[in-house]
């Protein structure tokens, strides 16, 4: 499995406290069978410049290398950010840089409660400079659990969805889980990703929510979801992928 986000290092976000928190996570991972892990930590551009980032990011990753290569742990990890989306995003300098991977695929994070009145314009500017958006867990904004069909002009204008895999095993409710299944099946999400916090409740677990999948789409969807558009991603490959479809 290819976890393309998820908050790994310790004391750096929301995400672990300390490094013992990060190694639990770590054997988590290996259990889950998950072979490569993108730390897509929160990045807020009026908290901190790019560089400011890519430095606490290279130190963190630097650390738990070490415990790693201690632990025999066999598991590699990738570059990556969770940005904010903000007015002038495409503007920032050294925005690149934040990119999954060295990809040209951003991990770009909506509000909770809304989607901004000027979140088509960024996603325009983002591909005009070069880069691919994928909005982190649509399913969980208020507005798209309301009406799923709020996504479909983000992913007509070449954005890409990603699902958490908390979402389709139902930890944050029922609600959730069916805007996650509609997302799904209406060609609104491309990749799922445990965007895991700790190893407690919001782990980075995989297995529960392929299980799932299956169960919805079936085994040859789950591959293109688990395995194709991931690699597409990390290997910085054009996305080939089936046009959006409004839900009912």
């Amino acid at each position: 499995m290819l976890d393309l986000h998820c908050h790994l290092f310790p004391d750096m976000d929301d995400g672990p406290a300390t490094m013992d928190e990060t190694l639990s996570m770590l054997y988590i991972a290996k259990e889950e069978n998950i072979d490569l892990i993108a730390a897509t930590h929160h990045y807020m551009e009026e908290q901190q410049t790019v560089a400011e980032y890519l430095a606490s990011w290279e130190e963190k990753h630097k650390q738990v290398q070490e415990f790693i290569k201690a632990e025999d742990i066999d598991l590699d990890i990738v570059m990556g950010a969770e940005v904010l989306i903000s007015p002038f995003l495409a503007q920032l300098e050294g925005l690149e840089s934040l990119c999954i991977n060295g990809s040209r695929y951003l991990l770009v994070e909506l509000p909770m409660l809304d989607i901004p009145q000027y979140t088509e314009d960024v996603i325009y500017a983002l591909r005009l400079k070069g880069i691919t958006p994928i909005i982190a867990h649509p399913e969980r904004n208020h507005c798209i659990i309301k009406d799923p069909n709020l996504l479909h002009s983000l992913i007509e204008m070449g954005a890409l969805g990603q699902v958490n895999t908390s979402s389709i095993t139902g930890l944050y409710g029922r609600k959730i889980r069916k805007c996650a299944r509609i997302l799904l099946g209406h060609n609104m999400a491309h990749l799922i990703a445990t965007d895991a916090h700790s190893p407690r409740t919001r782990s980075p677990r995989f297995k529960k929510a392929v299980t799932q999948l299956e169960k919805w789409f079936g085994s040859k969807y789950s591959q293109v979801l688990l395995y194709e558009n991931p690699i597409s991603v990390l290997n910085d490959v054009l996305f080939i992928r089936e046009p959006p479809i409004k839900s009912g």
